[in-house]
């Protein structure tokens, strides 16, 4: 897997009236951290940084101006703005090599299920999943297919197996299922059930036996 390259500068100022002149120039405040040392403050470029996130979520280098060796890490936590979406900071998380490491990672679903074309609807419930695995193998997505689902079947998270990556969500959680448009089962239990066969009530005698009875 390629390791996506990502540059900043650091960041001299600090506080909310500096940030967000650095947002009118077109910068995102950011920061670089990694256990046992202080943390970095940063700044990124906004344009670079808005499509690195619409692309990346997996092993990242860090080159910061100025700084000979790029640093290894994870995008941590984006903060965005309520209403332009737009992103306000970002952490990035240092990490080792040879130690294993928590994230989320984004959950696709590949294929079109069986039970789509026969009328279905298809539930995608999980998007991320979070993860344990080296550095190295963290993936930028995970897929599951769902080609084989039929109506009324579903995913679990324990169905689901990946390369030296261990899955941490409970394994119980629904990962996707297909079911019928609501407006489907509405007319299933609208419709009527089937009346009762019963034997009919005699009410009366007939003629031939109350002329017997009087002969008797």
């Amino acid at each position: 897997m390629a390791t996506v390259v990502i540059e900043a500068r650091k960041r001299d100022k600090s506080g909310t009236r500096n940030a967000r002149q650095y947002r009118r120039e077109g910068l995102v405040p950011g920061v670089f951290y990694i256990d046992g040392k202080e943390a970095v403050p940063l700044l990124f470029d906004a344009k670079n940084l808005s499509n690195f996130l619409s692309h990346t979520r997996g092993l990242v280098e860090l080159e910061i101006s100025g700084e000979k060796a790029a640093l290894e890490c994870v995008l941590k936590e984006v903060q965005y703005h309520p209403v332009t979406d737009e992103p306000l900071h970002v952490d990035f998380l240092g990490v080792k090599m040879d130690e294993k490491i928590e994230i989320q990672v984004p959950l696709i679903l590949k294929g079109t299920p069986e039970g789509v074309k026969t009328g279905g609807i298809l539930e995608h419930l999980v998007r991320q999943l979070t993860i344990e695995c080296f550095p190295g193998n963290i993936p930028n997505i995970l897929e599951v297919d769902v080609s084989g689902l039929a109506v009324g079947k579903s995913v679990r998270v324990g169905d689901l197996k990946y390369e030296n990556i261990a899955i941490l969500n409970d394994p119980n959680e629904t990962v996707a299922l297909v079911e019928l448009p609501k407006a489907a089962i509405s007319e299933l239990e609208e419709m009527p059930q089937e009346a009762e066969i019963t034997e009919p009530e005699v009410i009366g005698k007939g003629k031939e036996a109350e002329e017997q009875e009087e002969q008797e």
